[in-house]
């Protein structure tokens, strides 16, 4: 697996490690040194809108994926005429190609890709697998990406089972601050550009429902929108269906409990 660009573009090069530097734990400074000076992949850009990963790069046995260096991009799944969403951004390890959709499974889907944030994306191809594997530490964090990815899905699965919309949106909204969130005076700003649809997506909930959830929240001072995404205030106040702990708490314990 390559970029395959366009004629007119050159291929631009990063030192991954100088981007990730969290790949290098466990190396010591000798070690990390040479790697971040050789583990170098092309880097790719996107730009808003639909897309389609799959057909934009050429396919290799030993190529890892594409790993995300910033932008905010989803992928949507439909089955049986609803879909559903799931966001990915820095530090996220992807390989599109592998989504083959209707290829035997006995449930049907199809997939989509959208950039919602312009997209930098580090692509981890075969070459640069030859040169990384003399890392095993560095190996050994990327399996981590992948394996956290997992995880957060099933902390989304949790959080789709929530009985309420407005704690399916409240959970899903902090679930992103401690993931891209950062604290202000007035709040965390979660800076993702999410429409009332795709929170929908997210929370599987239709998008009336979310619209109304978010007005009552928004009515009791608990989130607020803003141009750069959203602005969480305060958790709401503790009711029987919801436990302002439960990101701290139940749903990382699903999400282990899955995974072992």
């Amino acid at each position: 697996m390559s970029a395959q660009p366009d004629q007119a573009r050159r291929l631009v090069g990063i030192r991954v490690l100088e981007s990730q530097p969290d790949l290098i734990q466990g190396l010591d400074e000798e070690q990390a040194a040479l790697a971040r000076r050789h583990v170098v992949a092309v880097l790719d850009s996107v730009e808003q809108g639909p897309w389609e990963p799959a057909s934009g790069y050429a396919e290799s046995p030993g190529a890892i994926g594409l790993l995300v260096i910033d932008g905010i991009v989803a992928r949507d799944l439909s089955i049986a005429g609803r879909w559903c969403s799931e966001l990915l951004g820095p530090g996220d390890l992807l390989r599109p190609w592998d989504h083959v959709e209707n290829a035997g499974e006995s449930v049907a889907a199809d997939s989509a890709w959208t950039v919602l944030e312009p997209l930098r994306v580090a692509v981890l191809d075969e070459r640069f697998a030859r040169v990384a594997c003399r890392w095993p530490q560095l190996m050994a964090g990327l399996v981590s990406r992948t394996l956290r990815r997992s995880r957060w899905m099933t902390i989304m699965l949790g959080i789709s089972n929530l009985t309420r919309v407005d704690e399916r949106v409240v959970a899903v909204m902090w679930h992103l601050a401690d993931r891209w969130g950062h604290v202000t005076p007035e709040g965390v700003v979660v800076p993702v550009p999410l429409t009332h649809e795709m929170i929908g997506r997210l929370v599987g909930a239709h998008r009336p429902s979310v619209t109304s959830a978010l007005g009552e929240l928004s009515r009791e001072g608990v989130l607020e929108r803003r141009e750069d995404g959203w602005l969480l205030l305060r958790q709401p106040k503790a009711s029987p269906a919801f436990d302002p702990t439960l990101l701290a708490t139940v749903l990382p314990a699903l999400a282990a409990s899955v995974l072992n």
